[in-house]
């Protein structure tokens, strides 16, 4: 390994902790167990169900493979337990140049549609930042937010709200 990958990847590395860090001294981090660092990334495929994941959730170590990654109330910094996940798309991003990614955010019900739309921006631009942060060039994805537009879960309680706050990482081409 010559010297500018491994500043590179202790840049990277830095970067993720202080990521979690913030997180973790965020005052809405009431989503129990989101953070906890405990779970593992599954492939995908063999269930509804993944070991470690709650509903909605469908994150993986393989790529190229289409992502959700659900956020805490209020909050737009991402679980620790998903960074392998989003390190993995941003290898294949980096190593596919033809490959393009939409980052699409999105929010419960709750607050304003102007509200809504600025904290799905930014938990877009939280993922989008871990791409380009890994090497990933800004051309190679396209940020979108939705804000509560565009629901998952119709329902009006904590199980639906927890579902619906979420960015969708999708695959728009994989060339």
């Amino acid at each position: 390994m010559n010297a500018y990958s491994f500043l590179k990847k202790g840049i990277i590395a830095v970067s993720m902790i202080l990521l979690v860090a913030c997180h973790k001294h965020t005052p809405n981090n009431a989503m129990a167990g989101a953070d906890d660092g405990s779970m593992q990334a599954n492939g995908l495929g063999q269930s509804d169900s993944f070991a470690g994941q709650e509903t909605g959730e469908s994150y993986t170590t393989r790529a190229p493979h289409n992502q959700i990654y659900l956020f805490s109330y209020d909050d737009s910094a991402l679980a620790q337990k998903y960074v392998p996940s989003a390190n993995a798309q941003a290898e294949y991003l980096k190593s596919h140049p033809g490959a393009r990614v939409l980052i699409a955010g999105h929010t419960d019900e709750r607050g304003s549609r102007e509200y809504n739309i600025a904290l799905g921006e930014r938990r877009a631009n939280t993922v989008a930042e871990i791409m380009r942060m890994a090497g990933v060039p800004s051309q190679q994805m396209r940020i979108v937010s939705y804000g509560k537009e565009r629901p998952v879960y119709f329902g009006h309680d904590e199980a639906a709200h927890r579902q619906n706050r979420r960015v969708e990482f999708t695959y728009e081409a994989t060339r």
